[in-house]
């Protein structure tokens, strides 16, 4: 039998420095039922030998699935290396699979029939997870929410789901109706699926299919001193701000950018507020930036200028803070109090 030539469905096998799962993760990608499906197994420029390890899966695969390999020129992000996928993807269905993760193997065709069942109307199907500890070792199964009760974007930004984007299979329409994403995009997953719930809407499969391993890239490391803590937190906040921006711009694409501005403004203040406080390097700046800004509460701005003017005072202070919140909650009277 001949496989078609334009696939209905692909997966992106997206890798970044993964050398240690990339092979067992590539394999469970490869040994998917059904299709045949194309798979391009695509890795972001690693240096720890991933790259080699795809490209010798894909040499000794003798399966019915259409494989390609491919590496980004140089490390773009997750943002940029979804968008390269999408325009090499020839499927209606796009599938992702991390390499640190593994797919069970029915996860492609359980979310292609469940796409079905919507008469391919649904723009993003996602699952629940099986939690996989670092070594491998699985645990209980991790659920999302059921995204068929998220029927509109008012929904949305009152209350978002809580999804894992290593779930998500999408629609190639999903892609194309919007703007590619923003290369500092790297927390897709809510901007994946408020353009699905904008769109043709979203569903979830009542079934793990995805071993999913704690911690990954986003987690946070062991600092080897204050100035790699500031340029990882420095990271984080311009991914937050990435976030938030993408929604903004996905949300005037079609046509509710008050709703969410009313949702996102202040989160983007906050965020903004943030990465601006971390960039200052004197006292004098941060006194200066805490009292002239003006969108966000002045406590709130003034805490948090304070914690990098004080650090081990405030940290005590909000030490003492939590102990006590615990003690009244159980009851008990602070060692030296009144009785």
């Amino acid at each position: 039998m001949t496989a078609p030539s334009t696939p209905l469905v692909t997966i992106l096998f997206l890798a970044y420095q993964q050398a240690q799962w990339a092979r067992a993760s590539a394999e469970a990608c490869l040994a998917q039922t059904g299709g045949p499906f194309e798979v391009i197994l695509s890795d972001d420029h690693s240096t720890d030998g991933t790259f080699e390890i795809l490209q010798q899966v894909a040499a000794d695969y003798r399966g019915p699935h259409q494989v390609r390999v491919r590496r980004s020129a140089a490390n773009v992000g997750i943002g940029q290396h979804y968008n390269d996928l999408v325009g090499l993807a020839r499927g209606e269905l796009l599938v992702t699979m991390a390499a640190d993760d593994f797919s069970v193997p029915d996860r492609v065709a359980r979310q292609l029939a469940a796409w079905e069942a919507t008469g391919r109307r649904a723009d993003l199907i996602a699952s629940h997870v099986i939690d996989m500890d670092p070594d491998g070792g699985l645990h209980g199964v991790i659920r999302v929410d059921d995204l068929g009760d998220w029927p509109t974007v008012t929904a949305w930004a009152a209350r978002r789901p809580y999804i894992i984007g290593a779930t998500h299979a999408f629609t190639r329409r999903l892609m194309t109706r919007f703007d590619p994403l923003d290369a500092q995009v790297f927390y897709e997953d809510q901007v994946m699926v408020f353009r699905a719930i904008a769109g043709g809407g979203a569903v979830t499969v009542d079934a793990p299919l995805v071993h999913y391993r704690r911690g990954g890239t986003s987690a946070r490391p062991d600092f080897e001193n204050p100035e790699a803590r500031k340029r990882w937190t420095q990271r984080q906040r311009r991914r937050e701000l990435a976030g938030v921006r993408q929604l903004l711009a996905d949300a005037a694409r079609v046509g509710c950018s008050e709703l969410m501005s009313r949702h996102l403004g202040g989160e983007l203040h906050r965020t903004t507020y943030l990465y601006a406080l971390d960039d200052t390097t004197t006292d004098a700046e941060r006194w200066r930036l805490a009292f002239d800004t003006r969108e966000l509460p002045f406590g709130w701005r003034l805490r948090k200028a304070l914690h990098l003017i004080y650090p081990t005072p405030t940290r005590a202070i909000q030490w003492l803070q939590r102990m006590s919140r615990r003690l009244r909650r159980s009851g008990a009277k602070p060692a030296g109090g009144r009785h």
